[in-house]
């Protein structure tokens, strides 16, 4: 910006910016202003929303689906993988003294030692 602050411009540098200028009014002429003029405007800005839109609102929808889905399957499936829990009508005691017994007792008593 400050090199173009030092030099001036040419006489001609200015002709051809106005050039330049004229060209751009004429490629985008201004709109013609009337009765329907922003809905026109809105109509054309809407589909251009849509088409971006659409694309991520079904990517959206098909990863709501398939979390749907899958939380479905689990809540089915969950309860028939779960076993119910193995309780013993025994006590701590008597449980103690199954897997431990005395193999003197049974020695003296003429049983079979394994």
């Amino acid at each position: 910006m400050d090199r173009m602050d030092r030099q001036p411009m040419p006489n001609g540098g200015m002709d051809k910016l106005d050039a330049l200028w004229a060209d751009y009014r004429d490629a985008c002429p201004d709109p013609e202003p009337g009765v329907n003029f922003m809905p026109i405007l809105w109509q054309k800005i809407e589909a251009r929303r849509v088409e971006t839109t659409s694309v991520f609102r079904r990517m959206a929808q098909a990863w709501v689906m398939a979390a749907l889905a899958l939380t479905l399957l689990i809540v089915v499936l969950l309860p028939r993988l779960q076993r119910d829990p193995v309780y013993s009508a025994s006590t701590y005691v008597e449980v103690l003294d199954d897997a431990h017994s005395n193999d003197a007792v049974d020695l003296l008593a003429g049983g079979e030692v394994e």
